[in-house]
């Protein structure tokens, strides 16, 4: 339990806990480095087939921790952003697997940049996206403003963004920002079910179906033809497009394999 995060596999979904509870998961190196094991890990288990991602305690992540500003330069700040933010915030889109958020408390700074990576939130009132940059005299970084101003345009991110206001999970529901609003003590439930629901589709179909929506973000539409196109190439060979189709055929539940 004294890892800063923690994996566990429950048959098919994994679940990741941000575990600095004490610092309300507050982000440093230590936990930067098993939030990648974690990863990996997920990345590596074809039996895993959608995750979910969590805070321990009262917050779902506090964003950078504080105790750590000041010990090196600005430069060298730019620099870490870059190298250990952008790797991350790859992964979570490039993960061929559903993510769903369970957003305890309050996703703040870079924790609100990597609630709004997951594919899907569920929140509860309580529940809030801040964007608290703007309080200590930054802008967004580990790709927070992108995240924010495709989720809700780029007036409403602005605002957000400079308020340095939380936006409840109402707000959040209203906005889009989360999927579901539940009672606090049923986020990680309903996340849960929703992963193991995720988990019996079409694997590899949802894969394609989270790489064709983000491409489709910065791209025109003749050429996310082409790459939806190009990505539907290893639909055609799954073992689950034959058997979608031939439970269609047989008139039966279909039972997809993630293969």
């Amino acid at each position: 339990m004294n890892k800063a995060v923690l994996i566990e596999i429950q048959d098919s979904i994994a679940i990741i806990t941000l575990n600095r509870p004490d610092r309300y998961n507050s982000v440093n190196q230590d936990l930067l480095d098993r939030f990648n094991e974690s990863f990996s890990i997920v990345e590596n288990d074809d039996g895993i087939r959608a995750v979910v991602l969590t805070g321990n305690g009262k917050g779902f992540c506090a964003g950078a921790d504080m105790s750590t500003f000041g010990l090196i330069t600005p430069e060298q700040s730019r620099d870490y952003i870059v190298k250990k933010y952008k790797p991350l915030m790859k992964r979570f889109l490039r993960l061929k697997k559903p993510i769903i958020g369970a957003i305890n408390g309050t996703a703040a700074g870079v924790g609100a940049a990597f609630a709004l990576a997951c594919d899907f939130r569920v929140m509860s009132k309580e529940s809030a996206i801040l964007y608290a940059f703007i309080n200590i005299g930054l802008g967004p970084d580990g790709g927070a403003s992108w995240l924010l101003s495709r989720q809700v345009g780029y007036s409403k991110a602005l605002e957000i963004a400079s308020s340095g206001k939380k936006v409840l999970g109402e707000e959040c529901l209203s906005l889009g920002l989360t999927n579901k609003l539940v009672d606090n003590s049923e986020i990680l439930d309903s996340a849960k079910k929703w992963a193991f629901d995720l988990s019996k589709k079409a694997t590899i179909a949802i894969g394609i179906t989270k790489q064709d929506m983000i491409f489709s973000l910065d791209n025109n539409l003749y050429d996310t033809i082409e790459f939806e196109a190009k990505e539907q190439v290893a639909a055609f060979y799954s073992h689950d497009l034959k058997e979608g189709v031939n439970a269609f055929l047989e008139k039966r539940k279909v039972k997809f394999l993630g293969k």
